[in-house]
């Protein structure tokens, strides 16, 4: 039976992806990647030439599946604080289903800062000018106290990652199994949002 070269491709993307999520650009090997994927080492560079092509088609794919639901939140006809409350639990969701990306996107601005930046590309900058013009509207209405929006989007990300990049450590820290994790994890989001909610809004 002839292999659909498609169906080749796209195993050895997803497995590719798991591997690394799981052990980032100097961690992991095209064969890791080839074993994954249940295809010869041979077969997968036919494919893609190098583990760079590869990571980054598999960073760009995830990078955009990012953007694209942040910005998605970011365009619907609500207030800021709304926005904010869904992009907390947006980012939230997203962490808790694979914790490992939060380590994979941090671990990648540090290796290849100039990398992260152009894959970003416009449609963020675009994004975040339109979350800053209404930003800065509230601001001047006296809903929000004055601080800079460019702060904000830093600050969620940053502190929701910050959750789970430490998953580890905090489970053999204090014990934890997983669904222990999970309720400090939840408790940590909620401390979250109040501190940054109390903290913006007149209210």
């Amino acid at each position: 039976m002839t292999t659909n070269p498609v169906d080749t491709e796209e195993k050895i993307k997803e497995a590719a992806q798991r591997i690394f999520l799981e052990k980032g650009f100097d961690g992991a090997t095209i064969r890791d990647i080839a074993e994954a994927a249940q295809i010869n080492t041979a077969l997968t560079n036919y494919y893609f030439r190098s583990k760079e092509k590869l990571f980054w088609l598999v960073y760009e794919s995830l990078l955009k599946e990012a953007l694209k639901s942040v910005q998605a939140i970011m365009d619907k006809p609500i207030s800021v604080k709304e926005k904010l409350i869904a992009l907390l639990d947006h980012m939230f969701e997203v962490h808790a289903q694979n914790p490992n990306q939060a380590i994979f996107f941090m671990n990648e601005c540090r290796r290849n800062p100039q990398g992260f930046a152009e894959k970003i590309g416009i449609n963020c900058e675009a994004m975040e000018q339109c979350f800053n013009v209404q930003f800065e509207e509230e601001v001047k209405k006296g809903i929000i106290i004055n601080v800079s929006p460019d702060a904000i989007f830093p600050l969620i990300f940053g502190m929701i990652q910050q959750i789970f990049a430490g998953r580890e450590l905090t489970m053999h820290l204090f014990q934890m199994n997983e669904a222990e994790f999970d309720k400090h994890a939840l408790e940590q989001k909620r401390i979250i949002k109040e501190m940054i909610l109390k903290y913006l809004f007149n209210e």
